[in-house]
């Protein structure tokens, strides 16, 4: 696949001075996507719709000041862990590490207090690829380890954002990387995301608690004859309020898989996931509060929101033991890829 050489420009300033640098691929379809090295985070999806209008689809902030002020996780990295860890602690080789608990002073989600969300990355322009690093050092958050990071960004002439991840550790930590970009396929500020119609391809799901952590030590089931079905094309005015978060389960962990196709028949936007990794979370946003966005738009939770297809580890699996490992061993390289491809 053909990729897209990147342009480079300034993004603005943090509050302490830093300067923050934004990265555009633009395609011969007239793809454009943005991204900035504050949190490794997409700004901007840029996508024709059936008649060749052009919209932003990925809910995001005008400054960076405001990505650094609101710390919503919009378009951003997220690590070291993705998703909850449960009461914030885990053991690893006997050894009970406690991390920030900034899910209710009880669990930790999203990487703690300042996770990679907040960080900022150093980036370069690689060919046809944007790479960004960050270092985690010993003890970040309350994590063993120095976790040396990549996030790679790349935009093909066929409309696929393929997003690459890779870690390695000097201590043996728990690593689950991946992105919360936002997508609303009428526009970031549209409203009305209840009008999408999403297939998820996987029969089973991780059920979770009011706490959203996975029950007991880790449960799979199946979700036929639940609102958690997905796998037949379905609106999500019919789920949204029955299905807040939810966690899918799929073969083949390593390899690269179609996972889930998210459709706007109006305007005949299509976004189809593929990922190397064993689960998927589905988040329609309803934990999101009210909040002014790009060029003045309000987003707020649910129909106001935008829709997350966040590839990832197990939830929790550093203390669910019969989940798969997430503990990443010195001398390991932990990689990951995922990639939205773009339809109209």
């Amino acid at each position: 696949m053909t990729g897209v050489v990147p342009s480079q420009d300034s993004f603005g300033t943090l509050k302490d001075g830093t300067k923050v640098s934004r990265f555009s691929f633009t395609n011969k379809n007239n793809v454009t996507v943005r991204v900035i090295n504050y949190g490794a985070t997409i700004t901007d999806v840029l996508l024709p719709d059936k008649k060749g209008t052009v919209e932003d689809i990925s809910l995001g902030f005008d400054s960076v000041q405001e990505y650094e002020s609101q710390h919503s996780y919009i378009g951003a990295a997220l690590g070291r862990v993705t998703e909850r860890i449960k009461c914030a602690k885990f053991e690893i080789d006997g050894v009970e590490y406690k991390v920030s608990a900034n899910d209710n002073n009880i669990h930790q989600v999203h990487g703690g207090t300042s996770g990679f969300d907040t960080k900022m990355f150093t980036a370069s322009i690689n060919g046809d690829t944007v790479v960004m690093k960050y270092v985690s050092p010993d003890g970040e958050e309350g994590f063993p380890g120095e976790v040396t990071t990549e996030f790679t960004f790349r935009l093909t002439e066929e409309n696929e954002l393929i997003l690459g991840y890779t870690a390695t550790t000097t201590k043996p930590t728990p690593v689950n990387l991946s992105n919360h970009v936002y997508f609303n396929l009428a526009g970031h500020g549209a409203g009305n995301v209840g009008d999408h119609i999403l297939t998820v391809n996987s029969c089973r799901h991780i059920p979770l608690d009011k706490e959203y952590i996975p029950l007991g030590d880790g449960t799979i089931s199946d979700v036929k004859g639940t609102p958690f079905d997905l796998t037949t094309p379905t609106q999500l005015r019919e789920r949204m309020k029955d299905v807040l978060v939810s966690n899918y389960v799929f073969e083949g962990h390593g390899k690269k898989k179609h996972v889930a196709k998210l459709e706007l028949p109006s305007t005949g936007r299509t976004v189809d996931c593929f990922t190397t990794e064993p689960c998927m979370e589905t988040y329609f946003s309803c934990a999101m509060g009210t909040m002014k966005g790009k060029n003045g738009a309000t987003y707020g939770a649910y129909e106001n929101g935008g829709l997350c297809l966040i590839p990832m580890q197990y939830t929790s699996a550093v203390n669910m033991p019969n989940f798969p490992n997430m503990i990443l061993q010195p001398g390991q390289t932990y990689t990951q890829t995922t990639s939205y491809k773009f339809g109209f």
